[in-house]
């Protein structure tokens, strides 16, 4: 069976609701759109929804000059055209990182103050922000928490939800990428991949957090930590953490597309997990 792109996502804000795709392009620093603006406090940090739940049922649709947001419990949308952003920039800060970060518009900076009960704005991730990531101090990075790309498979979904005891749908794990037509966990076998004509490099494994408890349709909570307490007994990477998925970067730009087929350009050895199923 041939690996094929299943699944495309964005999140054009971060820490938002996943808008699927057919197609995407492929830029340096992540899927076009994609994690392009920032809640952050009146200090400059970042918000996500560890800390804020809500932040999950963020629903953006693209229109023509930016993006239309809603949120249940918002009776109005908020609509965000970037032509009327400002030319200012601000120092924010992504785990203990500065980041110069475009001011938006106040009446953005309203609309998420109303929504998390406190005073808070949005930025954007404009012409003149850079960021780059760790591994790769060569290979750019926008909003997201450490790397441009995250993939997953439908596999390893599968073989968790065959471990746990509740069944977990791909969006909690947050992907930009997911492929299908592998055994579980393949992926950590990957190190070179070309999608269509765009060539991706497995940089390091996803370490999870408490992000993968929320259910990404209610916002709520696992009571009993799932999946990350199944992920515990047998996705435990070294002193890192628990992980899912894999981070990657881009050898060049271009347009993949669910349907397309995945090549594997190199492998490599995987770490050994641990199996205390």
């Amino acid at each position: 069976m041939s690996l094929i792109v299943s699944g495309l996502y964005i999140y054009p804000v971060k820490s938002c609701q996943a808008v699927p795709l057919q197609a995407s392009t492929v830029t340096q620093s992540g899927l076009l759109f994609d994690r392009r603006f920032m809640v952050i406090n009146k200090e400059g940090l970042f918000l996500t929804a560890r800390e804020y739940p809500q932040l999950t049922l963020i629903d953006a649709k693209s229109v023509q000059h930016g993006l239309v947001l809603t949120h249940p419990s918002m009776s109005n949308p908020l609509p965000l055209e970037i032509e009327t952003f400002t030319n200012e920039y601000r120092e924010t800060e992504i785990w203990e990182k500065p980041v110069s970060a475009n001011i938006t518009h106040p009446s953005a900076n309203a609309w998420f103050s109303e929504l998390l009960n406190q005073p808070v704005e949005l930025v954007y991730f404009g012409e003149h922000s850079t960021r780059f990531t760790s591994r790769r101090p060569d290979q750019p990075v926008a909003f997201a928490d450490g790397y441009p790309f995250l993939l997953t498979t439908q596999a390893s979904l599968d073989d968790l939800n065959k471990s746990g005891p509740q069944i977990n749908e791909m969006e909690r794990f947050r992907p930009n990428i997911v492929i299908s037509g592998n055994e579980a966990f393949n992926e950590d076998t990957w190190k070179r991949i070309r999608i269509g004509d765009v060539i991706f490099e497995n940089v390091k494994p996803c370490v999870r957090c408490l992000f993968i408890t929320l259910d990404p349709d209610t916002a709520e909570r696992s009571p009993k930590g799932e999946p990350l307490r199944t992920l515990a007994k047998y996705r435990l990477f070294d002193k890192e953490g628990v992980t899912f998925g894999v981070n990657l970067v881009t050898e060049n730009e271009g347009v993949i597309a669910v349907g397309d087929e995945v090549e594997i350009l190199e492998y490599q050895t995987p770490y050994a997990y641990t199996d205390k199923r």
